[in-house]
C-alpha cells in the first residue's frame, strides 16, 4: 500500500514553546520532546525510514492546525503525535491512544497502528484505558470534550492534528504525568527511551518490517 522503503514517518511532539501542556511530576512538553528525540534517533539509525518533524524546534509554539499544515507539506506516510495525560487524582494511570476517527479517511490504517501501540504498552504492563487502549475524542458545539470507546461515527471535530492529517495518524497519551509510577516507567529519562522503543517497534510492525536489533 505504501510502496518500498525508505518510508516517511513524521513525529509530532505535543505542546512546546510557550505551551507547557499538562503539568505534574514532569511537564508534558519536556516529556514529549525527550521521547520524540529518542524515537527520531531510532528512526534515523534505520535505513528503512526518513524521519520527519512537525516543527524545527521544540521551543517553537505552534497550534495543532499549524503543525498539521507543516506535517502535510512533508507528505509523510505515517504520523505519530506524542502527548502526556493528566488527572486531578494522582492515582489515575494507564495508556490510551486516539486514531483518526471512524468514518474518516485513513481510519482503518490509523486503527491498525493504534493496535500495535497498545500491544506494546500493554506488554510493558501498562493498564489499557478505554477499549483495550483505543479511544476517540470529539469537541461539541461548546468545545466540550465528547469521549467514545466504540466505532460509532460522529460529525464533530477531533484533535486538530488528526482532523487535518492526510495520512494514517495516531495521537498517543504516553502516560499520566500526574502519576509518579507512570512517570518512573515512561516519562523520566529511561522511561522516555522505553516509550520510544515501543513506538519504533510499532512503526516497524505497521510497515511490516523487522526493527533494528
Amino acid at each position: 500500500m505504501v510502496g518500498d522503503p525508505p518510508y516517511r514517518v513524521c513525529i509530532d511532539a505535543g505542546h512546546g514553546g510557550s505551551d507547557p501542556g499538562a503539568r505534574g511530576v514532569v511537564e508534558e512538553k519536556e516529556m514529549t520532546a525527550q521521547t520524540s528525540e529518542a524515537l527520531l534517533a531510532l528512526l534515523e539509525a534505520d535505513p528503512n525510514y526518513i524521519p520527519l518533524r512537525s516543527r524545527e524546534s521544540y521551543d517553537v509554539t505552534a497550534k495543532p492546525s499549524e503543525r498539521a499544515e507543516a506535517i502535510n507539506a512533508q507528505s509523510p506516510q505515517l504520523l505519530l503525535s506524542i502527548h502526556g495525560n493528566s488527572d486531578s487524582a494522582a492515582s489515575t494511570s494507564g495508556y490510551e491512544c486516539y486514531p483518526i476517527p471512524p468514518g474518516s479517511a485513513n481510519h482503518d490504517e490509523s486503527l491498525r497502528f493504534a493496535q500495535y501501540l497498545t500491544q506494546g504498552f500493554g506488554a510493558l504492563g501498562q493498564r489499557l484505558r478505554g477499549a483495550d487502549g483505543v479511544r476517540y475524542i470529539y469537541y461539541g458545539d461548546d468545545n466540550e470534550k465528547l469521549l467514545y470507546d466504540d466505532e460509532s461515527v460522529h460529525d464533530d471535530p477531533t484533535f486538530g492534528v488528526l482532523e487535518y492529517a492526510q495520512c494514517p495518524a495516531v495521537l498517543s497519551e504516553q502516560c499520566f504525568i500526574t502519576n509518579s509510577a507512570d512517570v518512573d516507567l515512561l516519562a523520566d529519562e529511561d522511561g522516555c527511551q522505553r516509550a520510544a522503543q515501543i513506538y519504533y517497534e510499532a512503526i516497524c510492525s505497521w510497515f511490516n518490517l523487522e526493527p533494528n536489533q
